[in-house]
């Protein structure tokens, strides 16, 4: 389980494995509700990708790319609605996210440590 906190330390999301299924998951919850259900989906050859379903209406987002690496985008509608990339910085274990104005920008960023944690597994 993560919990993703305002700087004010206001809980904005949490999120919980879900390790009882055929594929792997995770729920994004706000305020005990479930918000949004991320799904790896099945590995292509070349790119990786997974599924944000959306509870409350409005279209799912696709995440797709190197996940691996740290290079992919999170797309609406097959518009880029955020960017993760590595090649941003020299550090070792860090990656920046690049989000588009008038989006949730605590949803993307719980939507990319799902991605992640899943990655790694």
């Amino acid at each position: 389980t993560f919990i993703l906190e305002s700087a004010s330390g206001e809980e904005l999301y949490k999120i919980q494995e879900r390790k009882l299924r055929v594929r792997d998951t995770m729920a994004v919850e706000r305020g005990g509700e479930k918000v949004a259900t991320i799904k790896k989906a099945l590995i292509t050859p070349l790119r990786d990708r997974f599924t944000i379903e959306l509870e409350q209406g409005g279209s799912d987002l696709n995440a797709k790319g190197n996940i691996v690496d740290h290079e992919f985008e999170i797309e609406r509608d097959g518009d880029k609605i955020a960017e993760i990339s590595k090649r941003w910085f020299r550090v070792r274990e860090t990656y920046g996210i690049e989000i588009a104005p008038g989006e949730d920008d605590a949803f993307l960023l719980a939507a990319t440590v799902c991605i992640d944690e899943m990655a790694r597994g």
